[in-house]
């Protein structure tokens, strides 16, 4: 069915996959992903799992069941990429997080179509400028859709003080279904990690100073009470300290610092996401350049779907493992091979089914897409217009979640997403035949 497609085909493939890659990260920034802090790595399971399940759908449009070990490396970029994308929008924003990446992967594509490939343009030099045009829109898009410090209060009264305390301690406190499991898995990382430090069991250093290791409060209205920063601890990366704290004078939570590689890499939240989005623009940005080289077998558009999923699948049982053997191993054999496994991040599966599989359902929509995109229209130009995403995306973070406030900055938003826009028209006129191949 599909083989009769045009070059319209990829067009029309492009439009769907910004609108489905622009939205994708809307079910991981909901109230429920958010209140249960979802590790990165576990979302990512839910979109790899998804795109497993919906690849086959192609076999109804009439592709074959075929597989090529080149879907294997897409996985390998996209997988590792994905899931430090997802922490890019959880700490820095959907709004940032995929402005970053996409202008990235516009250098990317537009780097590996026009200086390796080969693609067709009208003119080199054109096409690099549409692409400069471009990165501006999307880096201005980007830039305004971070929150101004002038929306946080800098200076609070004692009167203030009193009166949020009061207002604090006067408020009933909502008792839900995973506050237990929030107490029980902080002290099991907590314990966990306190072994991984050589810290004792007791709490008790070489100097008889009691180290605090964690709260010993052990009440279900406590749990529930947890702050988001405090609970961000509970699901992070076993690279990233158990400890989260505001910055001196800090207000915005965007200021939690996160403490990466054991104490060598102090970041606040908003620039560990942002470095997050980055790993994913410029490492899961080039999941489909293998595609270009699994044309020789044949392989390329839709029916580069299932060595796609199925190679992500098999690179997400591997990152798994590595993640259970880092807990082990670095426990130095503290703790046993179930507790290791115990120690991992949960999927709250009762309560998260339904918005991981939405994002998956999402984002397999835009990754169908796009394959169809690069197919047709090449990595330099398809690739780079799916990156359009990012008006999807700051559109939700204008109406949906209110990232962006202040008519001012939302008109230079929209300025820049004009000039985006111009950039999209640009590059498309600078396309030349069809890059299907």
């Amino acid at each position: 069915m599909l083989q009769e497609c045009s070059e319209n085909c990829g067009w029309i493939a492009a439009v769907v996959a910004a609108l489905a890659y622009g939205s994708f990260g809307v079910p991981i920034k909901s109230k429920t992903s958010s209140r249960l802090d979802i590790d990165p790595l576990v979302m990512q399971t839910y979109k790899t799992v998804t795109c497993f399940l919906t690849c086959w759908l192609v076999v109804g449009l009439g592709e074959p069941i075929r597989f090529t070990p080149w879907g294997i490396v897409s996985g390998l970029f996209w997988v590792p990429g994905a899931t430090c994308g997802i922490f890019g929008i959880r700490n820095a924003g959907l709004a940032v997080a995929v402005g970053t990446w996409s202008s990235i992967i516009v250098v990317v594509s537009f780097a590996w179509g026009i200086l390796v490939f080969k693609e067709g343009v009208k003119h080199a030099g054109s096409a690099a400028c549409a692409i400069c045009l471009l990165i501006s829109g999307l880096l201005g898009m980007a830039r305004y859709s971070s929150p101004s410090k002038n929306s946080h209060p800098t200076q609070t009264t004692p009167a203030d003080k009193l009166q949020t305390s009061e207002h604090e301690t006067s408020q009933d406190i909502e008792i839900d279904d995973f506050a237990e499991e929030a107490v029980s898995k902080r002290k099991r990382v907590t314990s966990q990690r306190s072994m991984i430090a050589g810290v004792p069991g007791d709490g008790i250093d070489g100097n008889n100073k009691t180290t605090v290791v964690e709260e010993t409060t052990t009440s279900a209205a406590t749990a529930a009470a947890l702050t988001s920063s405090e609970m961000y601890s509970l699901e992070m990366e076993p690279l990233v300290e158990g400890k989260s704290k505001l910055k001196e004078g800090a207000k915005d939570p965007h200021e939690v610092l996160i403490v990466l590689f054991q104490g060598r890499l102090p970041l606040t939240r908003r620039q560990a996401g942002i470095l997050g989005a980055v790993i994913n623009g410029a490492w899961g940005g080039t999941n489909l350049i293998p595609m270009h080289y699994a044309h020789k077998d044949g392989f390329g558009g839709a029916n580069y779907l299932i060595s796609f999923a199925t190679g992500s699948m098999l690179v997400m049982i591997v990152c798994w493992m590595i993640r259970w053997a880092y807990v082990y191993f670095a426990a130095g054999g503290s703790l046993s091979v179930m507790d290791s496994y115990r120690s991992l991040p949960g999927f709250h599966l009762r309560q998260m089914w339904i918005p991981g599989f939405l994002a998956g359902t999402l984002y397999s929509i835009g990754n169908f897409c796009s394959i169809l995109a690069v197919t047709y229209l090449g990595q330099g130009v398809g690739y780079s217009f799916c990156q359009s995403a990012m008006l999807v995306s700051g559109l939700w973070g204008i109406f949906y979640f209110g990232e962006i406030k202040g008519k001012e900055i939302i008109c230079k938003w929209i300025m820049s997403a004009l000039v985006t826009i111009a950039g999209m028209i640009w590059l498309s006129y600078e396309h030349e035949g069809s890059a299907s191949h």
